[in-house]
């Protein structure tokens, strides 16, 4: 294999001798400089070692922490988790200018573990000075505080990791929402679990938009990701429940279905595979689900699922010539 110095240098050579012309050795050049950044950009074996090697004795602090929690006090327990976090910080903003793209991940990789750690900074810290006695509220104050510096660490650092980190805490700080909502306001209501999780989904939607108009593919993907299961998943949850009435649950049922149908439809619109196939997923979910809670004989349930593949070949077809329309259109 040719080194690139010697590859330059001949380069240079043919040049000279005018086997090639200056401008065909310039694009030459930077077709190797151009590889030579690939390769250095691929993550090696010893970068993956160093990362679980980190990741070990994060692990052999973290258990000599909770194996001594209880001693440490009130100031122990804030500082145990403050120090290593701040330390993250400051570390991940020292490497995250520099060209080597192994010190860049590796800052991309310290600010994903202290937004996560951040939980719990906030949530220690809120139990240890008694600034919030309700558990529930301390958990949902300290999820959003972490989504908003993972949001910061988002504009600061952009890339999928801190996307991922930004995704997580919000998703814990509705997960926590719901919980804190549950306790302080019971009975459990499948209606009101419903509008905070479309808000939810709604916010995520407009967020994958708009790093849409960035241009920023990656970050889209996650954010669409997170939204179809944000949407699907609790919306799955919810039409699988025990309902007293049976209006409410075909209501749900109904739901989920235009739902599903929404998800594809805004898939074929903005040709995205995650919304597509997440509405897909959950419509065949449905299909079945209600064809063993409704129609679970020997005629009923054939017949149904044959009636629903028919409109399903038919929405595949459907939505197929809409979007050579729309591809023409654009």
């Amino acid at each position: 294999m040719v080194k690139r110095e010697d590859l330059t240098a001949r380069i240079e050579e043919w040049v000279s001798e005018g086997l090639i012309t200056p401008k065909q050795g310039e694009a030459l050049r930077q077709r190797e400089n151009a590889r030579a950044l690939v390769r250095q950009g691929r993550v090696q074996t010893g970068e993956i070692l160093v990362y679980l090697g980190s990741l070990v004795v994060f692990l052999a602090l973290a258990f000599l922490v909770g194996l001594n929690w209880e001693v440490l006090g009130s100031a122990g327990k804030i500082l145990s988790v403050l120090v290593p976090t701040s330390a993250m910080l400051a570390l991940g903003w020292g490497l995250h200018d520099s060209e080597d793209p192994r010190l860049s991940r590796g800052a991309q990789a310290l600010w994903l573990g202290a937004c996560l750690l951040s939980v719990v900074i906030f949530r220690t810290t809120f139990e240890e000075l008694g600034l919030i006695p309700d558990e529930n509220l301390r958990l949902l104050v300290s999820f959003v505080l972490a989504t908003g510096l993972s949001g910061g660490a988002l504009v600061l650092m952009p890339g999928i990791t801190q996307s991922v980190t930004l995704h997580l805490c919000g998703s814990g700080a509705l997960l926590a929402f719901l919980l804190w909502i549950d306790y302080t306001f019971p009975p459990f209501d499948p209606w009101r679990t419903l509008a905070v999780v479309l808000a939810a989904g709604a916010l995520w939607l407009a967020l994958s938009e708009w790093l849409w108009s960035k241009d920023e593919g990656g970050l889209v993907t996650v954010s669409r990701i997170v939204v179809s299961l944000t949407v699907l998943g609790w919306i799955v949850a919810l039409f699988t429940q025990p309902y007293d009435l049976i209006w409410h649950k075909a209501a749900m049922e109904a739901i989920a279905f235009l739902l599903s149908i929404a998800l594809i439809a805004l898939g074929v619109r903005r040709q995205s595979q995650v919304f597509l196939f997440g509405g897909a997923a959950c419509l065949l979910f449905l299909i079945a689900y209600v064809n063993m809670e409704h129609f679970a004989d020997r005629i009923g349930m054939p017949l149904a699922l044959f009636i629903a593949g028919v409109l399903l070949i038919g929405l595949g077809l459907g939505t197929g010539r809409l979007s050579k329309r729309m591809r023409v259109l654009h």
